[in-house]
């Protein structure tokens, strides 16, 4: 019997795919006020094992306000790297900036000399003149957003929440598929406002709802919805979608969605 492809989702058993891609893009890092690394000539280092990575020249970094750490950190496929602090006089963050020491191996040489920056321990960063929140884009990331006619059914607390015909099904690299619902066809009354919201670097900010349940209790962030979502996702907006393990369960055309 063959045995079934080893396929390529974010999973710890995944077969690790690791590559250094050329972006054309304009990537700028800010902190403090000041812009202190700016290039068009950025290398990503992307896997299906950890976010992306943005490599800077090092000459396109303001290194005057880099000084050297102490620090010292195995990267899972780098190896060891070396690390500095941002220090503009007003401002300090340690260990935000950090460099391969010797990357092994053809693949990764290009990174050899060039400057990373910790993403939360920085202000902002930008990609031309917009900004991207929470991680690098994967230049392998792709979200293909499609209508459909297909029957998505929510249950949640032994009951239907959510019964639609029209949903709109978001395919996204490496993620399970996610069905954004019309808000006339799902029960609002077993929802409530959340205070939680969350960013997504691909979709913009997203908005949450808790599950009421039957006993007067809440379950918090069942289901989500894009109220703005980013230029480049009109199609999700205003709709719903919930996760699979925070509900009953889901079926889509009959079938339980795994």
């Amino acid at each position: 019997m063959t045995a079934a492809p080893r396929l390529q989702p974010r999973e710890a058993t995944a077969p690790q795919l690791v590559n250094v891609l050329h972006s054309p893009k304009r990537v700028r890092v800010k902190f403090g006020g000041r812009t202190i690394a700016d290039s068009r000539n950025v290398l990503v280092l992307r896997s299906n094992h950890f976010l992306p990575i943005y490599f800077f020249p090092a000459a396109s970094v303001d290194t005057s306000v880099l000084k050297p750490s102490l620090h010292r950190e195995p990267h899972a496929v780098g190896g060891e790297t070396a690390y500095w602090d941002i220090d503009t006089g007003d401002r300090r963050s340690a260990n935000a900036a950090w460099s391969f020491v010797s990357p092994p191996g053809e693949n990764l040489s290009p990174l050899a000399g060039r400057i990373a920056f910790s993403w939360k321990l920085v202000d902002q960063w930008f990609e031309e003149d917009e900004e991207v929140f929470v991680h690098a884009r994967d230049p392998y990331a792709r979200i293909d957003v499609l209508q459909s006619s297909s029957h998505v059914q929510v249950w949640f607390d032994g009951e239907p929440i959510a019964d639609s015909h029209r949903p709109v099904l978001l395919f996204e690299t490496h993620l399970p598929t996610r069905f954004y619902l019309h808000p006339d066809d799902i029960n609002l009354e077993r929802l409530t406002a959340s205070v939680t919201t969350t960013r997504c670097p691909y979709k913009g900010i997203a908005s949450y709802w808790s599950g009421l349940l039957s006993d007067g209790s809440v379950r918090p962030d069942i289901a989500w919805s894009y109220r703005d979502p980013i230029a480049e996702m009109p199609k999700i907006k205003g709709l719903v979608a919930f996760y699979p393990q925070a509900v009953d369960r889901i079926h889509l055309d009959g079938e339980p969605v795994a």
